[in-house]
């Protein structure tokens, strides 16, 4: 009977223990703003592109400001022609907006050194402040890591991979939180 008199009295002591040490992952998020995904479809690109292509796109923040360093993967099929370049641009959805980075390229579209080549539909890499391209007229500048994350952060980056038939590009997906489907 003692015993279980003290384990009733210590029951609330661990309640709230367990919901101070679990307070900050439901506050604040397990990920901190660093989780992201896309889904890319033809409907989506500016003007919307008749593809039964799919791809999807993950990717992960890591550190912050300029020294910040992003990981992905990108995986695409069924393009209606061969995948000329794949990149993840500066703007809101429905929007077309300037490459920040690559996230591959092909003998004709090779990006900047390091970019890796889109053959297979399948692409991961970390890109590096160094990778960043732009788009300086719209305020980012080659290097500026900070603001490419901030860009992904606040919603107003999107991916999309081009084609031979399509240029412009054949299927786009906005960049989300990963927690917020």
């Amino acid at each position: 009977m003692w015993l279980f008199k003290r384990v009733a009295l210590c029951a609330p002591l661990l309640a709230l223990v367990a919901i101070v040490i679990g307070l900050p992952t439901v506050a604040f998020g397990s990920d901190d703003n660093r989780s992201f995904h896309a889904r890319f479809l033809g409907v989506n690109e500016t003007p919307s592109v008749s593809s039964d292509a799919t791809a999807s796109l993950s990717l992960t923040i890591h550190g912050t400001g300029d020294a910040a360093t992003i990981e992905y993967t990108l995986k695409f099929s069924g393009l209606r022609a061969p995948v000329t370049q794949a990149h993840v641009h500066f703007g809101q959805s429905r929007v077309m907006g300037g490459v920040m980075f690559f996230l591959c390229g092909t003998a004709t579209n090779p990006g900047p050194a390091g970019t890796p080549a889109c053959d297979g539909g399948n692409i991961s890499r970390t890109v590096k402040g160094s990778d960043v391209i732009g788009p300086s007229g719209q305020g980012i500048a080659a290097g500026e890591m900070a603001r490419v994350v901030k860009a992904i952060q606040e919603g107003a980056s999107y991916g999309n991979v081009h084609s031979t038939m399509f240029p412009l590009g054949e299927i786009r997906g906005q960049l989300v939180r990963t927690d917020n489907d």
